[in-house]
Formats: structure tokens, sequence, C-alpha cells
């Protein structure tokens, strides 16, 4: 016996119980009774517990064909109504009935619950209910889904009914002037043959999505399911052909965004991921793999995620999502660590989107983590250069300008004093090394300042780069500066921030210590080699005793030795100085 499927204690139960009006519920796959009320068990002379279990012939219909038509068009259509029956009774009686049935899922299961009405003692009723054919052509036009019935032979259209004509254009006498060969849409003769080997195949039943052509021209996708019969000596098919084609489309972009999604999702080395809000089941891209080394399917659920999410972030980074979910605006972002599959924490840029569902509720939350944690380094190290930089020109304003400065207030005190006692002729000379130490002083002040500016490198190339760089700092502290270029100057550029480190070094430590009134340099270049080279009239120096003048020139010749090239140093005490630096065409950095 059938378990009930109703709650004892329900309202619907008290209701289905009650009725005057004979009600069951029965399975949808037997047609097995599990629920029957008295007035109905009353109507066939049974008690209610005799007929649990036993075998309800839906709408008389005991063909397992014609049950398995009418179930299809409850799954389609939902229920139906005004349903003639034959009922027979404990005493072989047969009753008229008329009947409603609808659809139902009860715990996951799908039943028929039906109201029957018996209409025996109406006449009208009786009489226009006496024969199967009139029955059938009530419940064949009362059916909303399209109904085709052809002859299996011939292919000729028997009957339609009026949802068949809405859908496909044609009056019903013109369908029954039809084949149905006529509706198919096929590309050649091979096709058309295909589909009619598969509608005489009796045991076919869902043909499945087909594209037929309607009155006007228009074609349209329809699911047909096909029922084989034998009408007056001839089989026949009965088919259910339901017009799909918006549902088709909508499936089909689906379908394509899907696939786009999955493109951009293989391709992208960021880990996309689709979290549904209802189940908390998250679906990622290969990313997480190539980023995180974990593998998408062992990775499927939010709480996964959360946990490896630093024990540090994860309140703050949880506090952030729910405030968005709640809002639902914009986009949601954050910066976090992650823990990766080999136990390091990687830097993450995560960003996320809102999808609602048609009740505009939340439904799935969809983004991408990207790995920053290189970007953050390079940030890191870009910042302690600027603040390692800052510090140099803070130690050489320091070494240098303040120095001199410090120095030029001595002097001009001594100057002073000196000139109280009219010793005029040390006066003089103290007020020319102030002088000396002034101009020094603004010398050091005009190459930081221009140390702080931004390179012209990569807007003017090396020889504008040059030419800004003597206007700015060596014209300005009263030297006398000039750019020669000899050939075709053609640097690659490569190369041309190596030759610019080389040409600022020389020219600043000349501006430093060699109290030069004169300054050249010459560029040139050749099909194997570029050339540059800085000379003054300064001090000089002794180029034995290179590692006393100070770290510069030291640098220079480690640098070019670096390059493939060759460094040559001219200078004497009080001769002046050049430099020379001479670098190969395919020299590292061209």
């Amino acid at each position: 016996m059938e378990p009930t499927v109703l709650d004892p204690g329900s309202l619907f139960y008290r209701v289905f119980h009650d009725s005057p009006v004979g009600m069951v519920i029965t399975t949808l796959a037997e047609g097995r009774y599990v629920e029957v009320n008295n007035a109905y068990a009353q109507m066939l002379g049974y008690a209610p517990a005799e007929l649990i279990g036993q075998t309800f012939p839906v709408f008389g219909l005991g063909h397992q064909e014609e049950r398995g038509m009418v179930v299809e068009v409850l799954r389609r259509a939902g229920k139906l109504g005004d349903v003639p029956l034959l009922l027979r009774t404990r005493d072989g009686e047969t009753r008229t009935a008329i009947g409603s049935v609808q659809l139902e899922e009860i715990d996951g299961a799908g039943y028929l619950v039906s109201m029957i009405q018996d209409l025996t003692d109406h006449e009208h009723v009786q009489s226009a209910l006496q024969s199967a054919e009139s029955r059938f052509r009530i419940f064949f036009e009362s059916i909303p889904l399209p109904l085709l019935v052809y002859d299996v032979a011939t292919l000729r259209f028997v009957d339609v009914n009026p949802a068949a004509c809405r859908q496909y254009g044609y009056s019903h006498d013109e369908f029954i002037a039809l084949k149905a060969a006529d509706i198919w849409v096929v590309a050649n003769a091979d096709e058309l043959a295909a589909v009619v080997a598969r509608v005489q195949d009796s045991a076919e039943t869902r043909l499945g999505v087909s594209r037929h052509r309607r009155k006007d021209g228009v074609l349209i996708d329809v699911d047909v399911v096909s029922y084989a019969f034998t009408m007056e000596g001839r089989p026949v098919r009965l088919s259910i052909a339901q017009d799909v084609t918006e549902e088709r489309a909508v499936e089909l972009a689906l379908r394509a965004s899907e696939e786009r999604l999955r493109v951009i999702a293989d391709v992208t080395t960021d880990a996309i991921w689709d979290r549904d809000l209802r189940t908390g089941f998250v679906q990622w891209s290969h990313g997480l793999d190539s980023l995180f080394g974990f593998a998408p399917e062992d990775s499927a659920s939010h709480a996964w995620w959360r946990d490896h999410v630093h024990p540090d972030d994860r309140d703050e980074v949880e506090k952030t999502i729910d405030a968005f979910l709640a809002t639902g605006g914009g986009y949601w972002a954050n910066e976090y660590r992650f823990l990766c599959a080999d136990g390091r924490y990687a830097n993450v840029l995560d960003r996320g989107y809102l999808i609602r569902d048609e009740q505009d509720r939340p439904a799935r939350f969809i983004g991408a983590m990207v790995d920053i944690t290189a970007q953050m380094q390079v940030a890191e190290a870009a910042a302690r250069a600027a603040q390692d930089e800052r510090q140099r020109l803070a130690r050489d304003l320091h070494e240098a300008v303040t120095q001199s400065l410090y120095s030029a207030s001595l002097m001009a005190e001594a100057a002073r004093r000196h000139s109280v006692s009219a010793d005029l002729s040390v006066t003089g000379d103290y007020i020319s090394r102030l002088s000396e130490l002034s101009q020094q002083a603004l010398r050091q002040l005009r190459l930081l300042v221009y140390e702080l500016r931004p390179t012209l490198l990569a807007q003017e190339g090396l020889v504008g780069a040059l030419r800004h760089r003597l206007e700015a700092v060596e014209q300005r502290a009263g030297i006398q500066a000039r750019l020669v270029e000899q050939g075709s100057v053609d640097v690659p550029p490569g190369l041309q921030a190596e030759l610019f480190w080389i040409a600022q070094e020389a020219l600043n430590n000349a501006l430093k210590h060699s109290a030069a009134t004169t300054t050249t340099v010459v560029v040139g270049a050749s099909d194997d080699a570029i050339w540059l080279e800085i000379n003054d009239n300064g001090c000089g120096f002794e180029v034995d005793g290179l590692s006393a003048n100070g770290a510069g020139l030291a640098r220079l010749r480690e640098r070019v030795a670096k390059l493939g090239g060759k460094l040559e140093i001219e200078s004497v005490p009080g001769g002046g100085a050049v430099v020379r630096a001479r670098l190969p065409l395919d020299s590292h950095g061209a």
C-alpha cells in the first residue's frame, strides 16, 4: 500500500477528504492511487482503503502510448480541464464523468491531483460522450499545445487542433491539404529520408528539436514528441510540436556567452571565480592552478577560499564582501594575502561583480583574483630606491653645499675682522676665497636641482638630454660648455641610458672637483661603435692615484667594463682632464 502524501494536520488534507466532489492523487509514473476521498470511493462502490495502490486508468486511456501522451501534455501545460472519463464501478457498471487534473511535485516526486465529477445522470453530457471518438475530440480540441496527426505512409495530415493552426498560420482545411514534409525544413533528400525513417519507427517517441516552416515562411524551432497509433486500420502519428524558438535563441545566446567566458578563463592568467550565493558553490578557472597551485575542482566552496585568506586579513575582507552584497552597487575590490599551495602567502587584488535573479535577489558573485606580489615588490623596491636617492641628495647637500656655505661664513667673518683692523691686503685675499666658495656652492646647488628633475632622455634622446644638462647646470654655473656631434649619431635605445649615465658621472666629477671654466662634450658614432668624450680645463689630478680622487671615476671604469667597452682617462695636475668611453654597438643593453 502506498503511503499517504498529504500531511494529516494540513488544511488541504481536510478539504480533500471532506469535499463532496471526488478527488484522487495518483503517481505520475504508474497511475496508482495514493490518496482517495470518500466521495470518489462511493462513486465507484469502494472504501477508500480498497483503492489505495490500485491502478487508475488515467482519463480512461488504457493504452500505454495514450497515457504517455497525456503525461507529456501535463508536463508542458501543467494542467488540463473538462476531460471526459469513463469509470467502472465495483459492480461492473460504466459511469460517465468529467475531470480536471494538474501536475504537482510533492517531496520531490511527481503526482497527478484530479477532481472528478459523476455526470452519468446528465442526459446531455451522456449523449455527447457516448463514443470514444467524441471523447477524444473534446480532449484533442481542448489541449493548449499544437497537435498534429498525419498518416505515416503518405505523410498527409489527418487532423490538427486549433493550437496547431494558430502556431503555423494555416486554417484547418489548409492543413488537411498538406503533408508533414511541407512544414519540415530539410537540407536535402538524404536528410528527408532520415526524418521519414524515424517517424516510421513506431518505437521512436521523442524526436527532439526540429526546424519547421510557418505559412508566412518564417522558420521556427519546435520540440517534437510523437506517438504511434493505429486509426481505421492505418498507422498514424500524433505529434506534440511546441514552439521553442525564443527559448532556443536564449539558450544559444547563453551558450555563446558561456563559451566566450570559458575562452577568456582559459587564456587569462587571472583566477576567475563564480560563486553561487544560494549554495555556496564556487567554480574556478585554471588560473587558480597556474597562479596559486590549487586544482579548481578541489576548491569548490566559499569556506575553502575563506580558510586560505591570511588570518589577519580574513575578518576585514569578509566584512567588505557582506557590506557589498547588502548594497549590491558597483563592484567590490580588495587587497589581501592568500595562502598558496607551496605554503607562501601571495599578495592578491580581488575584484567582483554581483548578478541578481529575476526577483532582483543576489544570485551569483563573479570576479577575478590577480597575484600582485611582484608588482608590490617592484613598488617597494622603487620606494627604497627613492628613499636611497633622497638620502644621497641629503648627503651631497650636507657634504658639499653645507660645508661650502659654512666655509664661506668663516671667510666672511675673517674678512670683516681684518677690515676693522685695516689689514686690507689680507681682507682682499679672504674676499677672493669667499667668492670661490660661493661659486662652488652655487654649482653644487644647480647640480642637485638638476638631479631632482625628471630626465628628458626618453623624449629628446641622448644628444638632446646632454644639451639640456649643459644648459641647465654647467652654463648657469658660469662654465663655458659646448656639445659636439661627430658623424650621424644614431644611438640604440638600450645604450642611450648607459652613455647618459657615463656623461653625467664625468660632468659631476668635473663640476665638484676640477674648478673648470670650460667643458666640452663630444658624441660620435661609426658602424661598429659609439664613443663619448668629456674634457675640461680644470685643476686635473694624478691618474695613478685614481682611488684617491673619489669613487666616481672608479664607478665609471667598472660600468664601462661591464658593457664590454673601453674607458680612457687622461689628466695631470693643473692640466685639465679628458674622459673617453668607447662602446661596441652589440654591447649589453643595445
